[in-house]
């Protein structure tokens, strides 16, 4: 069985391949409870694992949607989104950097602050570029064109 045809991919057969152990292991147990006295036609029938094949199938089938909704308006939204919410926890840990140096001491530390104060910038404009980004795939959702605030 082809394991990839990329890196993303070989993880989607790998969960399915997961998912498959789950289900047998979910059918062994409910049979292991039917086992001994119980009354008949209260079991379930005998598991039937899926093959090699049906589960690169399900794999690909499941990657392929995943990869139409990604490259979708709403997927492109919420990637801008995520980007912005990325970006915004990074300049505020840039930020708690920044104060920490000028808390240690701001004329002996005038270089961890300049630093801080740098990694604060450009993690600004990406939370900056990633929220226009968020702006311009909301209008391919088929939202109206909103003016931004600055």
């Amino acid at each position: 069985m082809p394991t990839s045809d990329s890196p993303e991919f070989a993880a989607w057969l790998a969960a399915e391949i997961q998912a498959e152990q789950w289900r047998q292991a979910r059918a062994d147990r409910a049979a292991a409870r039917h086992r001994g006295v119980c009354w008949s036609g209260l079991g379930q029938g005998p598991y039937e694992p899926q093959g090699a094949e049906a589960l690169l199938a399900e794999a690909r089938a499941k990657f392929a949607r995943r990869r139409a909704w990604r490259d979708s308006p709403a997927g492109g939204f919420m990637r801008a989104v995520t980007e912005s919410q990325v970006a915004a926890c990074a300049a505020h840990e840039a930020a708690e950097q920044a104060r920490a140096a000028c808390s240690r001491d701001a004329n002996g530390e005038a270089g961890a602050c300049a630093a801080a104060a740098s990694e604060l910038e450009a993690q600004a404009r990406a939370l900056l570029a990633s929220a226009k980004a968020a702006r311009r795939a909301a209008i391919k959702l088929g939202g109206p064109p909103v003016q931004s605030a600055n």
